[in-house]
Order: structure tokens, then sequence, then C-alpha cells
């Protein structure tokens, strides 16, 4: 019988994406923010199931309903999200801030319950593209050549 509670699941898996996504040698760069007059993308389900329907295939979703979820094609990564942590949004949606600040990224660490010890070098470098559309974050992914 496991004694994992739902939370502490929860919380592996986001520490999982979170030393996947943070790996030494990825890069981020924050694409335009997109704003309309209605919303287009209202939650994470929907963006989710819009890029399924562009051949995408779904890695993983959780929380109900969905807070996040993850699709590929091809070599290409989507993670779609909507920020729970008002200092990460902030961090995000500050257009002067560096995405790469070293003070944002061991509070992530810390977060996650990681050190830079626990991070391995990205086998395949990653450029991470950080867009939002009415409060969901979409970040993909490209490889650097």
């Amino acid at each position: 019988m496991s004694t994992t509670q739902p939370g502490s699941c929860f919380d592996e898996a986001l520490k999982a994406i979170r030393r996947h996504i943070m790996e030494k040698g990825n890069h981020f760069e924050r694409g335009p923010a997109f704003e309309a007059h209605g919303k287009v993308l209202s939650s994470v389900k929907q963006t989710a199931d819009m890029y399924e329907g562009m051949g995408y295939a779904k890695l993983m979703e959780f929380g109900n309903p969905p807070v996040y979820a993850a699709l590929e094609r091809g070599h290409r990564e989507i993670h779609i999200f909507q920020l729970q942590d008002p200092c990460i949004q902030e961090w995000i949606e500050h257009q002067e801030g560096a995405l790469s600040d070293p003070a944002m990224r061991a509070y992530m660490l810390d977060k996650s319950g990681l050190t830079e010890k626990d991070l391995p070098m990205a086998s395949k470098p990653r450029r991470y593209h950080i867009n939002e559309v009415d409060g969901v974050f979409i970040v993909s992914t490209e490889d650097i050549d």
C-alpha cells in the first residue's frame, strides 16, 4: 500500500519538470504577450486541446482542472500553465529583467527543493520561448544549434 499523498505526487511532478527545464545549457527568451478584446485562451485544458488539434501529442496534464500540460511534436516541446506564484509571474512579465537572472533561478530551484548540483547538463540544449496569452503561459522549445 502506497503512502504517497496526492499533493506530494503533484510536487514531485513539478520538481521533475523544473529539473528538465532548468538543465544547464538551456536558454530562456521572452516572447510577446498577447491580449485580445475577449478571452482567446481561457485555460490550460483549452490550450492543450488546441495544440493536440495541431498534431502535438500530450505527454502529461495534471490538476483538476489542469494547471499544467506538456505536449510534443517531433523535437518541439510545448509547456502550458497558469502561474500560481506571484513572484514568478512578476519575473516573467517584467520586460526589463533577464530571464536568466541568477536570483530568480535560485528562487525557482529553492521552491523545487533543488540545487545546481541536482541539475544535469542538457544533452541537447534548448531555447525556451515564453509567451502569455490571456493569462495562459505557453513555453515552446527549439534546439540550440
